[in-house]
Formats: C-alpha cells, structure tokens, sequence
C-alpha cells in the first residue's frame, strides 16, 4: 500500500501532534520547520528540555514511515537557539 503525500507544514502539524502523546513529553516540547513559514523548509527544530531532540527523532522517524514528505525536509535537526530566542518560538 502507498503511503500518503503530505506537505512540510502537515508534517510539522503531525510530529507536534505525535510528541504530545509521547510517554515523555513534557509542556513546552515542539517542532518547527526553518526557515519558517517556508514550503521548502530546510530542516527541524526541536525545543524543550534537554533530551527532547532524541524524542523529536524518534517519532520523525515514525510519521516518516507512515508518509511521505514532498517536498521534503532534510532529515537532520538543528539545535534549539539559545537564551532569548527560546521565547520567540515557544507555543
């Protein structure tokens, strides 16, 4: 059976949606795509406490197996900014 297509930000919509129900979640975990609000975004960020980037990767690789992502994201994190960004990107 094919996998269904999705677009990046559906595929932002549902990691965030699958992080939540992660057995470690914790408030304040999420993903964005960069640059944002872009088609063709480049990569992921995951912010949230230390450990969260093992989680986001793990269930990236999850959804990834449940669908495709055209065009795709590269599938390689880039790290939570530090300081006063964290703020700027927080849900």
């Amino acid at each position: 059976m094919d996998k269904p297509t999705v677009s990046p930000n559906r595929f932002v919509e549902i990691l965030n949606e699958r992080l939540t129900q992660h057995p470690l979640y914790r408030e304040g975990m999420h993903v964005y795509a960069i640059p944002a609000h872009s088609d063709t975004p480049r990569s992921l960020v995951c912010v949230g406490p230390r450990g969260t980037e093992g989680i986001c990767a793990t269930i990236e690789n999850i959804v990834r197996g449940e669908c495709d992502v055209f065009p795709d994201i590269a599938q390689e994190w880039h790290r939570q900014p530090p300081g006063p960004h964290r703020a700027h990107h927080a849900r």
